[in-house]
Formats: structure tokens, sequence, C-alpha cells
């Protein structure tokens, strides 16, 4: 090839332009189509959701707040035949109460079994000398009848996790001793477990221990009745209601009054119920008709435990033995221990337990809390079996006017209780808690649970409404804690939004805040319940702009002082309000200024060290609200979005947002207006978005910004931003970071330069520069320095995109315009110097290409070199005056180039020789001498 050739462009006749067309099987913007063949047994979204479940493992930080949803829904009423269900909800219970109630105290376990501890008893049967046959078999009964002779060991200062532990242990040496024939060994274990439920050295984790302990005797009276059943019906799979008590076997009859005898003579009283209730079951090898009069029996036997909270969980063990083996037959037991419960009520408040609770230096909420779970559970049996609540709650309200200190009662029946039945009797548990307000240390719970209650009614009367809310706003208000009366507070604001005005709505917010300012506690120190309560407001009031209005709202949004709370309060308060506002406008200037303080509160939070998710996240709400203030007037938007970009420099989305917003403002001046709000927008943009930090987000807004411009005939603007852009090129990586990943940018940089030549087509000329199409040639200039390699396809492409710009702007008449923006068709008029100077341009660009060529060849790129090569071939037929030796001379030997390089896929070639054949004589003329070579 020659080393170079001068490019001539053909002036092109406006007529219908022949171009190739490739036959082709799926259209190239069609998506594909996947079919789904759902299981027969399985729903589409129940497909769908075991398919995404490996994607969407729980946070674990979540995992406890499930659990106490789970808790809070937890169903009131069973189904008839579901013995299983008290199984559920029970098991529910439990995870909530060992999430409750731990503890950082040392703890003390005492076994015979357990490596370790400190010897407290040696017994003399151990040592005893034994000298005939007789006195060994006498003295190995001994031994399996009496239960307590045994080096028994004390560990101490065990931490709640070490507890836990020793605890599984014990249940694994059952197991272990149960597999060995060592049956009386597994019994002694259960029988010093249940001991260890009479220790209430540390209160506050006794319902935990509970849990942990029942957990260990249902294990073992499940291998007793499971070695009984074995012995009776062998391996069978039948269960306890199918048991015949006149069809089990002789053997298994004496092996379960064996049991019971040994279970008999266990002296102390505790232990003996325990394990009575835990082999319970095994009762049905002798009589069925015996089982419940036992549960009765035990029933009673429990008054004679002197703790009462050792004798409430015993019950509730009761009840949960009793819901496993009858059902909704066990109901009643839940009703009778109940009545037992509230009949040994004042028990609670001895003064040896306020002695016992005192020394522990537990409050005494902090003592009654550890009866609620107890309570509730009886409660919940004790609902399920009586369907006429209103009259049970009439009852038990009766029951709480008539004894003294009814407050934990109360608040179990007031949180066990359906919504409408404690809605109708509202009036009467607030005079309830009023009238005993002076001594009640539980009220908040109360009062809490009444909210949340009515939070659920439809519709209230808006004169009870108001009388209620006065009510307990009294007795909230008299509060000395600040954690109980937020907390009180929470529910009944909901209350408050839902059913009364804005303005009694107001009033509680500035009581609130005076409340928070006299306890003379910093409110720092409850952030956490004041932005709860901040957020009950907005999700329930009726008009969350409303709010904002209100002259109290903000002032107890800014209650708090310290950054990372006035941080999350001002995220928690734009998160819910733009959740809940769905106008696309805001235009009252109160609002806005309140929600622009809010932002400024979370851009100011950011800084070195904020993770990308958090500065993405607080991006996000500020542009929510940047998008959504709306102004009038022009002047006062462009300046609203001035004070916004002085304000958020930090956040590149936020600078990009204000870019797109105020280019979008610069459409909606009106032309009677004169531009000078055109070219104010247009500035603004070329001043702002320097102020990013990616390289391709400028290059993009420049191009953006100057396309406005032009499209208002701000011209020297477009200039001044079209400039810009080509001075960023050279500077665009080749990858960005997004997302936490390195993405490539060449895709996205070569639709840039494709937009960005396309635009250059109409942008005329500035008549005071000496150079022809001065910005093009600073492009082709700066593509010298750009640090891509020229084997690249985004080089050489870009190249073709220059080319197929100067052949364009040769022509006489345009392909495009804008209206009112002289292009240079219009400018120049196809003046020859200005022709000459772009068809330079082409020449210096086909060499460029040629030597690109040769770098494709050199670096074995054969497919590029052959791809390459047809694209130059059909610029300079389609755009090349062929009429030239110089162009008809370059396509021939581009086109042998390409058959010495034929790629499997020549459909691409053959189209060409189709346009050729029926172009114009010059085509068909060079088509006949390619044939001849």
């Amino acid at each position: 090839m020659p080393t170079s050739y001068p490019w001539t462009t053909a002036k092109k006749c406006r007529r219908k332009n022949y171009v190739a067309s490739l036959e082709v099987s799926t259209h190239p913007l069609k998506m594909d189509n996947m079919r789904i063949t759902p299981s027969l047994n399985k729903t589409l979204m129940e497909s769908l959701q075991n398919w995404s479940m490996p994607f969407e493992e729980l946070d674990p930080l979540l995992r406890f707040e499930k659990m106490n949803v789970a808790e809070e829904s937890l169903p009131l009423d069973i189904c008839e035949d579901e013995k299983e269900n008290y199984l559920k909800v029970w098991n529910c219970k439990k995870t909530s109460i060992l999430n409750k109630y731990t503890t950082g105290e040392k703890l003390t376990i005492i076994s015979s079994f357990l490596p370790g501890g400190e010897k407290i008893s040696t017994f003399s049967a151990l040592i005893r000398q034994v000298s005939n046959l007789n006195e060994k078999v006498k003295h190995r009964l001994e031994q399996l009848d009496d239960f307590d002779e045994a080096s028994v060991r004390k560990t101490m200062g065990l931490s709640q996790q070490e507890f836990v532990t020793k605890v599984h242990m014990l249940d694994e040496e059952i197991k272990k001793a149960w597999d060995s024939e060592q049956r009386v060994n597994a019994f002694k274990i259960a029988i010093q477990c249940s001991k260890l439920l009479s220790d209430i050295s540390v209160m506050q984790f006794y319902p935990s221990k509970f849990i942990l302990l029942s957990d260990v005797l249902n294990n073992f009276g499940s291998l007793v009745f499971d070695r009984l059943k074995n012995k009776s019906f062998g391996n069978k799979n039948i269960k306890f209601q199918d048991i015949d008590p006149s069809t089990v076997l002789e053997i298994a009859k004496e092996t379960c009054q064996n049991w019971l005898f040994k279970m008999a003579s266990i002296r102390e009283l505790l232990p003996r119920v325990y394990m009575e209730i835990a082999l319970l079951q095994c009762n049905v090898f002798i009589s069925r008709e015996e089982m419940k009069p036992t549960i009765n029996r035990l029933t009673n036997m429990i008054r004679g435990m002197g703790n009462p909270l050792v004798a409430i969980y015993i019950r509730v063990y009761l009840c949960n033995i009793s819901s496993k083996l009858f059902g909704k037959e066990s109901e009643p037991y839940y009703k009778d221990n109940l009545s037992e419960f509230i009949n040994e009520y004042q028990q609670i408040f001895h003064p040896t337990m306020l002695k016992k609770y005192g020394a522990q230096l537990l409050t005494a909420d902090q003592y009654l809390n550890l009866y609620v779970p107890a309570v509730d559970w009886l409660l919940f049996g004790t609902l399920n079996w009586n369907h006429d609540q209103l009259n049970l709650l009439e009852e038990l309200l009766k029951k709480c006017n008539e004894i003294e200190n009814s407050e934990l009662l109360l608040c179990c029946i007031i949180s066990a209780f359906d919504s409408s039945s404690v809605i109708q009797k509202s009036s009467a548990i607030l005079d309830i808690i009023r009238k005993n307000a002076d001594g009640m240390v539980m009220m908040h719970q109360a009062l809490s649970s009444l909210g949340e209650h009515l939070c659920h009614a439809e519709s209230y009367r808006q004169v009870s409404a108001e009388v209620l809310s006065q009510t307990w706003w009294k007795l909230a208000s008299g509060m000395k804690n600040t954690a109980n009366f937020l907390q009180v507070l929470e529910p009944w604001i909901q209350f408050a939004c839902i059913q009364l005005s804005s303005q009694h709505i107001n009033v509680i917010l500035r009581g609130t805040i005076r409340y928070l300012i006299k306890s003379g506690q910093p409110p720092d120190n409850y952030s956490m319940q004041i932005q709860n309560v901040v957020k009950r407001i907005l999700k329930h009031i009726p008009d969350v702009e409303e709010l904002f209005l209100m002259d109290a709202f903000m002032p107890l949004v800014e209650l708090v002082q310290t950054s990372a709370a006035r941080t999350s309060m001002a995220r928690t308060v734009l998160t819910v309000f733009f959740e809940r506002n769905k106008s696309e406008r805001i235009d009252d200037p109160i609002v806005i200024a309140s929600l622009m303080r809010l932002c400024r509160i979370v851009h100011d939070s950011i800084n070195a060290v904020s993770v990308e998710d958090e500065s993405k996240w607080s991006g996000e709400l500020i542009v929510r609200c940047i998008q959504a203030a709306r102004h009038e007037d022009l002047d006062t938007q462009l300046n609203f979005y001035v004070e916004c970009r002085a304000a958020f420099l930090k956040l590149d989305a936020v600078l990009v947002a204000l870019v797109h917003a105020v280019n979008t403002l610069s459409t909606r001046g009106a032309a009677s207006r004169g531009r000078w709000l055109q070219r104010a927008c247009a500035a603004y943009c070329y001043i702002t978005v320097p102020s990013l930090q990616c390289a391709l987000s400028r290059a993009t807004l420049y191009l953006l910004s100057g396309q406005v411009a032009l499209l208002n005939n701000c011209i020297g603007q477009a200039e001044a931003n079209f400039k810009a852009l080509v001075g960023v090129i050279p500077n665009i990586p080749q990858y960005v970071q997004e997302d936490g990943q390195k993405k490539p940018t060449h895709d996205r940089v070569a639709g840039l330069i494709s937009n960005f030549l396309s635009t250059l087509l109409v942008l005329p000329d500035n008549v005071d520069s000496n150079s022809k199409a001065y910005i093009l040639s600073g492009f082709i200039k700066t593509l010298e320095r750009v640090e891509w390699r020229k084997i690249d396809t985004l080089y050489y492409t870009t190249l073709l995109r220059v080319l197929d710009l100067l052949c364009e702007m040769t022509q006489e008449q345009y392909a495009y315009h804008i209206d009112s923006v002289i292009s240079n068709d219009e400018l120049y008029g196809a003046e020859e110097e200005f022709v000459k100077c772009l068809e330079n341009y082409a020449t210096n660009v086909c060499q460029e290409l040629l030597v690109v060529l040769k770098a494709l060849s050199d670096a074995k790129e054969t497919k590029k070199q052959y791809s390459l090569s047809l694209e130059l071939f059909w610029r300079i037929i389609k755009r090349g005056d062929l009429q030239q030796s110089s162009m008809s001379g370059l396509a021939s030997n581009l086109w042998m180039l390409s058959q010495k390089l034929q790629d499997s896929n020549a459909k691409y070639a053959k189209s060409i020789l189709t346009v050729l054949q029926g172009g114009d004589p010059a085509g068909r003329q060079l088509l006949e001498k390619l044939k001849v070579q």
C-alpha cells in the first residue's frame, strides 16, 4: 500500500440511500423468554422463593428481631385436634425467654456427674467394707434405692454460657447412662437437675434456667416412656393416644410401677413433683383414667411450694406436659393453675421475697417481670378454654380491683387478651391504673400494652379518644423514669395520630419536650426511644407533610445533640417521610426548609471514614429531597439549587442530581423572559461539574450540559462544556469502582464519544477562531494523548466515528439541525477552504487507521483486522469519491486484504457486494474492478 491516500469526500444527493439488509431469525431487541414448569405440589411463588433462598440468608443481627415479632404474633386460638400447636407456641416463647432473661452474675451448679467443683459430701455407703456375697447384694440394692448416695460436687463462679454448657453436659450424661444400661444413674442426674430449680440465688436468670432444665427433664421422661413402649409393643410406631392399658404386657406394667415407686421415694417435695410430672405420660401403661386426677392432685400439691417464683414455673411445667398429652383437653388445667396462682398471689409480695430480690439489687419491676412469662402462658391456655373473652376479662378485672398490688396480673391480662375486648374495657382499665398509680411499679408496661391495643381500633369516638388521651397523659407525665415515659408515649402517640387532630398531637409533643427538659437527664441517653416515637408519628399521621407545620415536631427531632444520634434521627425522618409521601413535588417552603435542615445533618456526618453504603444511602435521601422540592418562581428554584450545591459538596451523587435538575430547569424558562436564565443554568453546570471526583461522570455531565446549552442557543456555554469534555477524556480510567466491584468503562466511553461526535455536527464554529472545526480538531489531537493501545477496539472505533463526522460535515446540507442554531452547513455554505480543511483531517484519520491495521497484523489480531478492513472499505464506498484514483485504489487494497483474512462469517462482505451492485456507477465500476482482480 502507498504510504498516504488523500481523502476526497463524495457529495451526496439527498435521496433514499441503499443500505445493506441482513436476514436474521430473531429481532436483536427481543427478550428471551424463560419457560418455567411449576411443581404440582408447589405454587410458582413458593418455587421462586426456594430458588432465591440461598441468596437471602438472614442477617444474624436481625434474627432476634424476627424472634420478637414471632412472639408478638402468637395466636390466641388453636384448632381442636392440635397438640403440636401448643408445642410450637411454647417453642417460640422459649426462644424469647432465653434472649430476654440473661445475667452477668456468677452461677452455681451442683451435681455428682460433672468433673471438677468442690466436694461437699461423702457418704459412708461407698466406703463401707463388705465381706460376703449377701452383704454385697444388699449393698447394691441400697445404692439403687438411695438416690442421694454419691459424692456431690458444687461448681461455682460459672458464667451464663458455662452454665448452659454444663446443663447440656448433664443432658448428654443422661443419654450416655441410659444407653449403657445405667438407668439409675440417669434417674439420679434428672433428680439433681430438678433440685437446681429450687435455687433462686440469681433470680433474673431463673426463667431461662427453668427452660434449660425442663428440657432435660422432658428428655428423661421420653427415654423412660420409649423404653416402656418397646417392652410392651416392640418396634411398633404407636402414639400416646393409641395406647390401651389393657393391651400392655405385664412386664411393662411392672417396670412402670418400679419407676413410679422410685419417684415416690424421693424425700424432697420439689424434685418429687418435677419427676412425677416428667414421668406423667408413663401412667398410661397402668391406667389412663388415673392420669387426669393425678394432674389435679399435682395442681394442689404445688401449694406446698414456699417460693412463689418456683411454684409458678412448676405450674407452667405441669401445664406444658398436660397439653403435650391431651391437647385442648388440658386447657381446664391452665385455668385451674391460674386460679391457684391468683389465690396465692400475695405470696409474691411476702417480706422474705422482698429481701431476697433486694439483696440481689433487683428493682421491684425487674422482680415482677420474672413472673410475666409464666402468667402469660397460663392465660394463653385459659383464653383458649374460655371463648367468651369479654366476660372472662370482666371477671379478671374485678379480681384486680379486689386484690392489692394487682399490677403484675393487670399487665399480663392486658397483653394476653385480644384488642377488641381490651378496647371495650379500656376506660375501666385506665380507672384501675389511675386508682393504684401511686404504688405501681409496672404502670408503664400496663399503659404501654393498653396503648398498643387502642392503636388497633378502626374508629373511636372523638370525645372518648380525647378523654382517654387526657387520662393517660396525666398518668404518664407524673412518671419519674424517663425511659418508662417514652415507652408509654410510643403507642399512645400512634393512637393520637389515628384518632385525634393535629392540634392534639402538637400539644402532646410540646408536653414531651417539657418533660424531657425538666427530667434533668440528657435526651441523648434516650435517643433510640425518641427516634421510635418520631417514627411512629411519621408512619401513622394521615398527612405527613402537616407534621412539619407543627411548631413542636422539629424541636423534638433536634432535641438529641450528639452527632451519631442526630444523624440517625435525621435519616429515620427522611426515610419514613419519603416512604409515606407519594407526591412528586413539595411546594410548601416550611416543609422544604425542614427537610433541608435534616439533609444537612445527614450530609455533615459524612467523613473520610464513612463506609460506601452509608454515603450512598445519605446521597439517595438528599437527592429525593432535591428532586421533590419545587418553587413557583424559577429564580427562587435556581437559588435553591445554588444553596444545595454549597451545602452538599461531599456527595457526588447529589452534585450529579443537581446538574440534572438545573438542566431541566433551563428548559422550563420561558422565551419571553430572555436567555439569562438559560445562561445562568449553563454557568451553574459548568462550575459544578469539576467538583465531581469521577472523570467519567464529569465527561457525561459536560456533554449533557453542552447539549442543553446548545438546545437553548447558548453557543458560548455549549462550547465551554465541550472543550472541558475534550480535556477530561484522557483522564477517564479503564475501570471504575461501583458497588464494590471494578467495572470496565470502554463501552460507556464509546457511547459517550459517539454521542459527542453526533452533537458536534450541529455545533457552529466560533467565527473568532482561526481554526476550522476547532472543537473537533482539538478532540483529534486529544486522541494522540489518550492511553489507549492502537489495537484496542475503542481506539479504532472512535477513529471510524470521527471519519464519519468529517465526511458528513463536508456536505452542503447536514442530516439534522437544531431550531434557531445556525450550523456550519449554513455558516460556511460548503466553502472550499472549509471542505479542504476537513478532508485533510480525514486523510490523517484514514492514515492512522492504516497504521492500526498494520499493528493488528503484527499482534496476530486477525478477526479485528478483518473487521476493520471491511469497516474502512465500507466508508470509502459510502462516503469517499471513488472517481479519485487514491480512493478507488485504497478501496481495492482493503478489499483484497479482507479476502486474505476471510472470516467464517462472511455475511457482512456479501451485504457490501449486494449494495455495490445496486449503487451508483462508480460503485458498480469498482465492483467490476474487484471481480477482475
